[in-house]
């Protein structure tokens, strides 16, 4: 750092070379220019070592560039005031002239008018202005520091100048074009303002300068004030009322600060301020919490002068979007707890407020909306905290909340999209397992009002209202009250409005309680009673909103938004009672799971997670041990509601749930709700315009059995009836050789026994023709013989689970209403016996004597006049051959003409619903009726590859959907005889025949080279299909080459 002689040494050369050019004769500007460039370059570096003497030097040389001013550039005139400001600042700091300070202050009033006059330009520049301004700002800080220039700036006779310099002062400000211009301006204004006027020159100048300000200050649209210049000056003119307005600036009757005129000042400064508070709504925080500051200086230190002002000053206060811990909202809570004059002003403007409240709440603006009732909110809150009686206001509250819910429920935005929310919560249609899933363990609740999403945030908002209410043990006893008269003498959406915010208030009520906060503990007697109140409020709300569920069982047009208000207060109670809630279960747990089965995504959402906060508070581990532990209370509800004279339609749906939620656990408690439903169906499956009840029961029959055949119980018995027949297997030559000798033993003991003496026939001469259809009447009673020999051999297995006696029962009466005229009921039955027919196989001593009373059932639908239902009939048949494998032989042998039938007929639909197959139908009929053995000629078997293959390449051009359901149920329904029972040897090469259109499928294949097929026909029926590629002759034994055979050459060709 250099020393201020260095300094001097520094600035020499500068100032003697700048005094030389502004004394010389001639010089030009441009020369002025750059030494004043260079001195005040080299000023700036030596900030930290001026002093007044070097201030003083530095000052001789600008004086003689000062008195060339108006032949100077503006530029030139801008350095000079720079470098004056330099001076100031940091040179003659509080020791200047009083005459200098004047002359400057004269000086840079001039050069920052906008048209000054007496220089060689006409019009000033904004760096111009920018520096004066600056200069002016040090004059006045210099002044504000030394008692005898700030008299001589004061004198009366510096008036007109001090006036002048103030007005180009707010004109600067107001119409500088620079943002630098306006700041430097407004800098110094406030430092005439506070450091330099006394109260009454701020007086006299007060309605000029809060003019101007206001004109700055008011918002407008054509342009937009810098946020820094709008905080500054409102600081400014909170500096000028604390100065000229507050009680305690000076006795009043003396000077220009009279008591008429603060009369005066009030009424022409009310306009002025409700214009400058409408920045209350400003984006920027600084310059909000620099209005919430000129609000509390009239609150607090202006109250007296500007008493007209006060409640225009608190609705600002209180309207400004300001954090709860914000310094100005704690100074105004100070102010409350202080002045009770201002506590009753607050009153009143939460009574305007609530009695407008409804109005704005019918407009269509949201965020004012939202808006108003925050603003309501914090007032009241500061009233709460102040410690005043606002039983009155908390009545006002009940009604006037209520009705901003009616309001909000009952009126959505007009034109507003149809954006229901859906309650934000995914779908839970009654069988839609995977969502329930899903919402397993789910906990917390959405919000139950919200129907659109224009209410969501006015909603949130009253929601947070209510609770802040709550909070309060000395206010809160007249809301909830209210509330609570009218809860049950309400209707329609105000009823909803009053249930929510009761419950609202309530619940945080209860948690505050569980939390333990300070407050409870520094008012005990007071928040137990508060406590007790909301206790009792509790037990209204729980018995309303039984009273609420049990009405809606039936009801199709109930308040879904009060059954969900409903089932939160169940879980409420639950919450609050723990363990002690399960003796509620027996009135609450029904009620709940009713509602599962309705349509609304929304609300099954909530009872899910009513359920999941049932069985938490409890003590189940879940919803499904909930739902077991309880069955007796449930099986006995659904059997009262299953009533033939007055049917509930909720049940099937309760039903549902029930199984859906606790799984195959339930299911040995429902023997009494199956039997339920059967009585039902019993009663109803006749009844003209019941097909829905007939169906909907079945439904639920569906559901039980599909969560019945998951029992880990069925595991047990005997999978698979053990076959009856011996495979048949290839011969090799050595065995053809001994059959052949056997067969010639056999032949010479028929010669020695005709010799002795023909025996007695065992059975009716009938033709020789005759013999195979006797051996195939006989085999069903051999096999059943078998069996049960078999069976009387074995140790019997343990005795079947209730769940699978149930499965049994449900199987064996579903059969009696195949018969029914609904088509789409038939198959949905046919695929519940589907459906347990696997399980039911699992226990062999049951499930044969239920295949012998299904089957005629069963098979009769094959002549189903809907061709989905034939088609389920057939993959019913499918499951059984199966399941019972041997013991089927018998009934496929009967069944199988019809299956031919039916093969035939399919076959010929499918070439004729296929795209180009109708000629060729047409031109095989007089083929087809020549009598050919065949079940189709073999023109129509290349017809149906190659309608097969169009299927499979294009099936858009498959016309015929039913006609190709039933081609692959026939299809389904011969590879599963096929693959487990032994058909005789004839029947094994018609159905090889049939299913050779289809051979090309693994699982067709695989099905025919079972331990029941012969793989060397399969292999045998590609060949002549053209479907094996590599035609490779086998190799024949040595011997036989050597005899000379030899395989015929492929293809083969069929004789005859």
């Amino acid at each position: 750092m250099a020393s201020p002689t260095s300094a001097f040494s520094t600035l020499k050369p500068f100032c003697v070379g700048l005094s030389q050019a502004a004394l010389t004769p001639g010089s030009g500007p441009q020369l002025l220019t750059t030494h004043l460039e260079k001195l005040h370059t080299t000023i700036t570096h030596l900030t930290n070592n001026l002093n007044p003497k070097l201030a003083d030097y530095v000052f001789f040389p600008l004086s003689h560039c000062l008195k060339l001013s108006q032949r100077l550039p503006s530029h030139s005139l801008e350095l000079c005031l720079q470098i004056i400001a330099l001076l100031l600042q940091h040179g003659w700091r509080d020791t200047i002239e009083p005459q200098l300070a004047a002359q400057l202050i004269i000086l840079c009033t001039l050069m920052a008018s906008p048209n000054p006059t007496g220089f060689a330009f006409t019009e000033s520049t904004a760096e111009l202005q920018t520096a004066a301004f600056s200069c002016l700002h040090h004059v006045f800080a210099a002044a504000s520091r030394n008692a005898g220039v700030k008299a001589t700036l004061t004198a009366e006779q510096q008036f007109p100048q001090l006036g002048q310099t103030i007005t180009t002062l707010l004109e600067g400000l107001l119409d500088g074009v620079a943002l630098g211009t306006q700041t430097a301006a407004l800098t110094a204004l406030r430092e005439l303002v506070e450091g330099v006027l006394g109260r009454d020159l701020s007086a006299t100048f007060l309605p000029g300068m809060v003019g101007k300000l206001t004109k700055v200050l008011t918002p407008t649209t054509q342009r937009r004030r810098n946020h820094g210049v709008l905080s500054g000056c409102l600081q400014l003119l909170g500096a000028l009322l604390r100065k000229t307005l507050t009680a305690d600036n000076g006795g009043e009757g003396e000077g220009v600060v009279t008591a008429h005129w603060k009369e005066t000042a009030a009424k022409q400064l009310k306009p002025a301020l409700e214009s400058v508070m409408r920045l209350r709504d400003h984006a920027r925080e600084d310059v909000r919490e620099a209005l919430g500051r000129v609000c509390l200086i009239l609150l607090k230190e202006c109250h007296e002068s500007l008493g007209n002002c006060s409640q225009l000053a608190l609705e600002t206060l209180l309207t400004l979007p300001t954090a709860e811990d914000s310094p100005s909202r704690m100074q105004l809570e100070v102010l409350l707890r202080a002045d009770a004059s201002l506590s009753g002003l607050l009153q009143n403007t939460v009574c305007d407020w609530l009695q407008s409240l409804p109005t704005v709440m019918q407009s269509a603006d949201e965020q004012a909306k939202v808006r108003k009732m925050g603003q309501v909110r914090t007032t009241y809150n500061l009233l709460a905290n102040s410690g005043v009686d606002i039983t009155v206001i908390d009545r006002m509250l009940a009604g006037k909340l209520r009705d901003s819910v009616v309001i909000t429920l009952q009126a959505p935005a007009a034109g507003a999209k149809k954006d229901i929310l859906q309650v934000m919560s995914p779908s839970v249609q009654p069988l839609d397992l995977t969502i329930l899933h899903a919402l397993k363990g789910t906990m917390e609740f959405g919000q139950p009002l919200v129907r659109y999403r224009g209410q969501e945030n006015i909603m949130t908002t009253i929601e947070g209202f209510a609770q802040l209410i709550s909070d309060s043990a000395s206010s809160s006893s007249a809301f909830s009250a209210d509330l609570a008269r009218s809860l049950r003498y309400s209707g329609d959406e105000e009823q909803v409005a009053t249930f929510w915010l009761l419950l609202t208030a309530t619940q945080r009520a209860l948690q505050r309680k569980e939390a333990g906060s300070v407050d409870d503990f520094l008012n005990f007697d007071d928040s137990q009673q508060h406590v007790t109140s909301y206790g009792d409020h509790l037990e209204e709300l729980y018995a309303f909103a039984l009273s609420v569920l049990n009405a809606s069982s039936g009801v199709v047009d109930t308040n879904s938004q009060l059954q969900s208000l409903a089932l939160r207060t169940l879980a409420l109670r639950a919450q609050v009672s723990g363990t002690a809630f399960r003796g509620e279960l027996i009135d609450a747990l029904y009620p709940v799971l009713q509602l599962l089965a309705t349509n609304d995504p929304g609300l099954q959402s909530d009872t899910l997670t009513t359920l999941n906060i049932l069985a938490d508070a409890c003590g189940y581990p879940s919803v499904k041990e909930l739902i077991v532990e309880n069955v007796d209370y449930l099986t006995n509800a659904v059997a009262l509601k299953l009533n033939n004279y007055d049917l509930d339609p909720a049940v099937p749906g309760v039903i549902v749930m029930m199984v859906r939620l606790a799984g195959p656990t339930l299911i040995p408690y429902l023997e009494d709700v199956v039997e339920s439903i059967f009585g039902v169906l019993e009663g109803w499956h006749l009844e003209e315009g019941a097909e829905g009840v007939v169906e909907g029961m079945f439904g639920v029959l569906s559901v039980v059995v599909g969560e019945g055949v998951k029992a880990k119980e069925l595991g047990g018995g005997t999978r698979r009836i053990q076959n009856l027949h011996e495979t048949w297997q290839a011969i090799s030559i050595g065995g053809l050789a001994e059959v052949l000798k056997q067969r010639k033993v056999e032949e010479e003991d028929v010669e020695r026994a005709q010799s002795d003496g023909e025996t007695a026939p065992q059975r009716s001469w009938k033709g020789v023709d005759d013999d195979d259809e006797v051996a195939a009447d006989d085999e069903p009673a051999e096999e059943e013989e078998a069996l049960t020999q078999e069976n009387l051999d074995e140790e019997p297995p343990p005795p079947a689970p209730k769940t699978y006696a149930l499965l049994v029962k449900i199987t064996d009466l579903t059969q009696h209403f195949l018969p029914s005229a609904s088509a789409s009921l038939r198959t949905s039955l046919l695929s519940l016996i589907g459906t347990t027919v696997p399980a039911l196989a699992r226990h062999e001593n049951s499930f044969l004597p239920i295949i012998n009373t299904l089957w005629p059932e069963i098979i009769s639908r094959l002549d189903d006049r809907e061709i989905h239902v034939q088609a389920a009939a057939l993959s019913i048949v499918a499951v059984l051959c199966e399941e019972a494998g041997d013991f089927m032989r018998g009934r496929v042998v009967a069944l199988w003409t019809e299956l031919e039938s039916m093969y035939a007929r399919v076959a010929k639909e499918m070439i004729s619903s296929s795209v180009g197959g109708r000629q060729v139908v047409k031109k095989q009929d007089r083929l087809d009726t020549m009598g050919s053995n065949a079940l189709i000629s073999a023109a129509s078997h290349e017809s149906l590859d190659h309608a097969l293959k169009r299927l499979q390449r294009s099936p858009d051009e498959h016309t015929d959907t039913g006609t190709r359901l039933q081609w692959e149920a026939l299809v389904g329904c011969l590879t599963a005889v096929v693959r487990y029972v032994p058909l005789p040897p004839y029947l094994f090469d018609e159905a090889l025949e049939m299913l050779g259109p289809v051979l090309q499928k693994a699982e067709v294949r695989a099905a025919l080279e079972a331990s029941n097929g012969n793989s060397d026909a399969v292999w045998l029926a590609m060949v002549r299909r053209g479907m094996v590629e590599d035609q490779a002759v086998p190799v024949l034994p040595g011997w036989m080459g050597e005899k000379g055979w030899t395989f015929a050459a492929c293809p083969l060709t069929v004789v005859g």
